[in-house]
């Protein structure tokens, strides 16, 4: 239950924010430039309670946390993804490349990811096939009209999105 809560609450702020953005932001992150200043907020307490639900159990019928569901000598890549994925949240991106804020996102960001695929890998390799979609639109923007990887402005957003999708479908399955 609680993982469902956690799609609910991260798909919702997603689309909405997409509607009020007007498209797919370049990343997740990007969208919390969408926010009017004072409701920026928004994006800390979203990561924050998606990683909690996904961590914790909490005592509801039939949920489960991520830690329940991966093997014992695993547990450890599920702890570093979801403190990694608090420390996105509690450090939001920030325009100036140079701030602290946001080397601390970028780098929490880039662990998220890297431990919650070698979770999925080690726990369900087959869950790894999210993937081809990310590859296979990758093949059809850089195919059509000539695009490069680099012109491909949502790529971040996508590979975010199949990290999430690959290790929610580790805890649903």
């Amino acid at each position: 239950m609680n993982i469902v809560l956690a799609i609910v609450i991260l798909m919702a702020y997603t689309i909405a924010l997409c509607i009020k953005g007007g498209g797919v932001p370049s990343s997740l992150s990007a969208s919390v430039f969408w926010l009017p200043y004072n409701k920026r907020w928004l994006w800390t307490v979203t990561i924050y309670a998606v990683g909690i639900l996904v961590l914790y159990p909490f005592g509801l019928p039939h949920s489960v946390s991520l830690l329940d569901k991966v093997s014992e000598d695993t547990q450890f890549l599920a702890f570093i993804a979801i403190a990694a994925l608090m420390f996105v949240g509690a450090a939001p991106l920030v325009k100036d490349k140079q701030d602290m804020a946001y080397k601390v996102h970028c780098t929490s960001s880039a662990v998220c990811a890297v431990a919650s695929q070698a979770l999925v890998a080690r726990n369900n390799t087959w869950l790894l096939l999210c993937w081809a979609v990310f590859f296979w639109l990758f093949l059809w923007n850089t195919a059509e009209a000539g695009r490069t990887w680099d012109t491909w402005r949502t790529k971040t957003f996508w590979a975010e999105q199949i990290c999430f999708l690959s290790t929610f479908a580790l805890v649903w399955y």
